[in-house]
């Protein structure tokens, strides 16, 4: 514990700090580490690094400063272990019956002993008392840390400079989450244009959707829930004061083709969005979609479109934690990401609820492997329309023994694989629920046997326009002699 409490030097200011996992987006399972401290700042002033214990310094990427009242100042700092080498066994843990239990003021702990824990003369210091009554230790600082004793959690922090030592002038952790989250309510997003120029800060739909839930800061100046911005050359500032709780994400940042910066919305908090679709859709100068690794989606329905024409984006390796199960609509979710080479991130991704896979991956020239998707179930899946469509690098195919029973659109499906020689894994496919089988290995270039083609019941089929049109290495139809195409 006593590895938790630090006294700290800012530039000079003197201050009491812990470190502890703060639950943020008001869930449990999302815990930050975090350092809390209590140093006074003065206006826009940063911290850049902090000295604990007159040795050890941490960098600081960014200060989160909360002023809860008139009677205190804490600042909550983001910390990252690895890079600090502060590890997760250090860190104290917050007592969650006051917490989550909802109570609303100290009564809940009235009389009850407590610990606050402090540093003095370079060490760690305890001084004993409870709750509402006056502690008689005078070397009691501004910034200690409470502790209830019988469970050695932290429920507050202690700040009554008066020297009456009273428990009263105590900030509760609950309050301090609260004031927490409603600052993290506040995402700063950086688009970096050529030039001065036109263009989308949000999606058109978005907008019109959140005209009173969302306040907009553009390079420090307030304005108009607008979607298209006159933006300056360089870097712009967008900050998003989101006011009112959000439920769709539909179209937020539709062709923002300069966004390129997303870090702060890996706090979005996502639990209750079940729209994501055309949320990044058009954003070609996104590269890096990290902050969405913790993201909680596990009410979203509809992905579709969600990056389309991210054309700069090359692999998915955020999304590996992603729990779409509910997710029904997967439609053009890729479409048109040309850099996307790797799909390890949607290996695990459990897609049994899906219906619409329709152009997910359709336009994705680099992508060769698909190795990944060997165990999505798909049974529910009605259409894989253009679902390959334009993957001209796409060399294996043998991930797809899938279970297409449901299907009925298979209209386009491997259009324009042109590196794509052997289908010998749709051997087993089960199409009989197809209809539409419309130019689906239309410009097949490599294609030379469609034999594993031959059980296949198509009987319900009525569309085989162009199936096999452009594919100049087919010597032979063999596989379809006994094709029963009479609805066709």
């Amino acid at each position: 514990m006593k590895n938790s409490i630090f006294k700290i030097n800012l530039n000079g200011k003197i201050g009491i700090g812990f470190l502890l996992k703060i639950p943020f987006n008001k869930s449990k399972d999302n815990l930050m580490p975090v350092l809390i401290a209590n140093i006074i700042l003065n206006k826009n002033e940063q911290i850049k690094s902090l000295t604990i214990n007159n040795s050890k310094i941490i960098k600081i990427d960014k200060s989160r400063k909360i002023s809860i009242n008139s009677y205190n100042n804490i600042i909550i700092i983001e910390i990252k272990p690895i890079r600090d080498h502060i590890y997760i066994d250090e860190f104290l843990e917050l007592d969650e019956n006051y917490i989550y239990k909802n109570k609303e003021s100290s009564e809940y702990y009235d009389n009850k002993p407590i610990y606050i824990l402090n540093y003095q003369n370079e060490k760690p210091y305890a001084s004993y008392g409870s709750i509402n009554n006056k502690i008689n230790d005078k070397k009691i600082e501004y910034g200690s840390t409470i502790l209830l004793l019988e469970t050695f959690k932290i429920i507050g922090i202690y700040y009554d400079n008066s020297k009456n030592h009273n428990m009263n002038y105590s900030t509760f952790i609950k309050y301090l989450i609260d004031e927490f989250n409603n600052y993290k309510n506040e995402i700063n997003i950086i688009y970096k244009t050529e030039k001065e120029v036109d263009e989308n800060i949000f999606g058109y739909k978005f907008v019109e959707n959140n005209k009173n839930n969302i306040e907009l800061i553009i390079n420090e100046k307030k304005t108009k829930l607008i979607h298209r911005y006159r933006l300056k050359e360089g870097g712009n500032n967008i900050k998003i004061i989101i006011k009112n709780k959000i439920t769709n994400l539909e179209y937020m940042f539709y062709n923002c083709r300069s966004l390129k910066n997303i870090k702060e919305l890996e706090y979005l908090d996502t639990r209750d969005i079940d729209n994501f679709s055309y949320m990044f859709s058009g954003c070609c100068s996104l590269l890096d979609i990290r902050a969405l690794e913790n993201w909680i989606v596990k009410n979203g329905k509809n992905f579709s479109s969600m990056f389309q024409g991210c054309s700069s984006l090359s692999d998915l390796k955020a999304l590996q934690n992603w729990g779409v199960s509910n997710g029904e609509n997967f439609s053009l979710l890729f479409e048109g990401c040309s850099s996307l080479s790797d799909l390890k991130g949607l290996q695990n991704w459990k897609v049994s609820n899906g219906n619409d896979f329709s152009s997910l991956f359709k336009g994705c020239s680099s992508l060769s492997d698909i190795q990944v998707l060997e165990n999505w179930n798909v049974s529910n899946g009605k259409y894989f329309s253009s679902m390959f469509k334009g993957c001209s690098s796409l060399l294996d195919i043998n991930a797809l023994e899938w279970n297409v029973s449901n299907g009925k659109y298979f209209d386009y499906m491997f259009e324009g694989c042109s590196s794509l020689s052997n289908i010998k894994v749709l051997e087993n496919w089960n199409v009989s629920n197809g209809n539409n089988f419309n130019s689906m290995f239309y410009d097949c270039l490599k294609l030379s046997n469609i034999e594993a083609l031959q059980k296949w019941n198509v009987s319900n089929g009525n569309d085989f326009r162009f199936m096999f049109k452009g594919c100049l290495s087919l010597l032979n139809i063999k596989g379809l002699q006994n094709w029963n195409v009479s609805k066709g």
